[in-house]
């Protein structure tokens, strides 16, 4: 299958086929998610929007990507920022430890003749460490193929890709970040099919390690307790706090589940399981913190 994409300079307008927002906070593993880009580059725009910078050295070695530094932000308010800035007629987002199949802007562009919102799997890379599969299947177990393609909500930002227009029409419900839980059910109740496809691929390479998964596990849980708990009453934010002990071990069961299903990385699973299950206990602590946030208020 070729890679190539319909090139922005053969159209009447200067407007990218294509803007790739890269959201990084691990710029080591950037060389390996930019030189997958390299090849299959032409007719995209590629913005990487950092939350720690990664350096001369790689934008000298990259002169075609656009660095944008954002210090300390999350990686959802990093998408924030690249959308805003983005001019593709679709934008697809990433992040730094992300390594996009050879066809991967092919494929977007692709399924974009007949989707608004497409997210696609996300499957292992090589030589990951057992941290790294715990990350892996916390994440994505649930994107890992095989798995048939279906109108699903819960699409991974990480390998996601919108119609710009689309994003612009909800420019406030973007306006603390790109956060899936926030932006997909507002999507859904307007009928706008969240299209899940095996088709488009990114693996997931080397992560930053534990102490980095866990620090965003606290980040990003504690700030899902939020805007669920803006919704609820006091009564169901308390549950939230109190039913938190319970979380982890349902989360693991979970993610065992999904991959017993899939039938693939089985061992890995069980080898990484410890590592799984404490990472799961940070999420549900932040999560159930940000309940307690919301019954102060």
């Amino acid at each position: 299958m070729s890679s190539s994409i319909p090139s922005s300079r053969s159209s009447s307008s200067a407007e990218p086929a294509v803007s790739v927002v890269i959201g990084s906070n691990a710029p080591g593993a950037l060389p390996a998610c930019l030189s997958a880009l390299e090849p299959q580059r032409d007719g995209a725009e590629v913005l990487v929007c950092e939350g720690e910078p990664s350096g001369d050295e790689l934008h000298t070695r990259f002169p075609w990507a656009t660095f944008v530094s954002v210090p300390g932000a999350l990686v959802p308010e990093l998408w924030r920022e690249g959308i805003d800035r983005s001019q593709g007629r679709v934008v697809a987002l990433t992040i730094s430890q992300m390594i996009p199949a050879e066809d991967w802007l092919a494929s977007i562009v692709g399924t974009h003749e007949e989707h608004d919102a497409v997210g696609g799997a996300i499957d292992p890379g090589d030589g990951l460490r057992l941290v790294d599969w715990a990350e892996y299947f916390c994440r994505y177990a649930r994107d890992m193929r095989p798995f048939r393609p279906s109108d699903d909500v819960d699409l991974a930002g990480d390998n996601v890709a919108f119609k710009r227009d689309l994003l612009e029409r909800h420019h406030e419900d973007l306006r603390t970040g790109y956060w899936e839980p926030v932006l997909h059910p507002v999507l859904r109740r307007e009928g706008v099919v969240l299209w899940h496809t095996p088709e488009v691929v990114v693996r997931q390479g080397r992560s930053a390690g534990f102490a980095a998964f866990a620090r965003q596990r606290l980040e990003h849980g504690r700030r899902y307790g939020h805007q669920r708990g803006e919704h609820f009453s006091r009564i169901r934010n308390l549950i939230g706090v109190l039913a938190a002990p319970i979380v982890p071990f349902l989360m693991t069961l979970r993610v065992l589940r999904q991959v017993m299903d899939k039938g693939r990385f089985r061992r890995r699973a069980f080898l990484a399981l410890p590592i799984i299950f404490a990472f799961n206990v940070v999420w549900a602590y932040a999560e159930a913190r940000g309940h307690a946030d919301m019954l102060r208020r």
